[in-house]
């Protein structure tokens, strides 16, 4: 039996903070201002964010500086939209907000439609 590199599903678990951090963190009242993310459309949203950037990929060994930048999560913004047995998730790239660096106009972020069976039905 072989095994596939690109079939291990990695999880990293996020680091949690000292017991000293966490009792001066007080939570927000949850109210109308919160944003309410659904059951599907979080579901969706965790298998895009699985196949637009996956587990276990580490930091880049790039030296470019613009490749560096898009391959962080954290400097893509995220749009839902809920659709008829699906949703639909883009990855939007803020490289110019969030690493200082000019827009490119090749680059254009990753869209995906979900169905709420959780296959992917189509990705640009």
């Amino acid at each position: 039996m072989s095994v596939l590199p690109g079939c291990i599903h990695v999880h990293r678990k996020a680091p949690v903070s000292p017991p000293e951090v966490a009792e001066h963190i007080k939570f927000p009242e949850w109210g109308k201002d919160a944003v309410t993310v659904s059951g599907p459309q979080l579901k969706a949203l965790q298998i895009a964010m699985d196949d637009f950037r996956p587990a276990g990929t580490g930091p880049s060994k790039n030296t470019d500086e613009w490749a560096r930048c898009l391959q962080r999560l954290e400097n893509y913004d995220a749009w839902i939209k809920r659709g008829e047995g699906a949703t639909f998730i883009h990855f939007t790239p803020k490289e110019d907000e969030r690493c200082g660096l000019a827009p490119s106009p090749v680059d254009v972020g990753a869209s995906y439609a979900i169905s709420d069976e959780g296959v992917i039905l189509k990705r640009e």
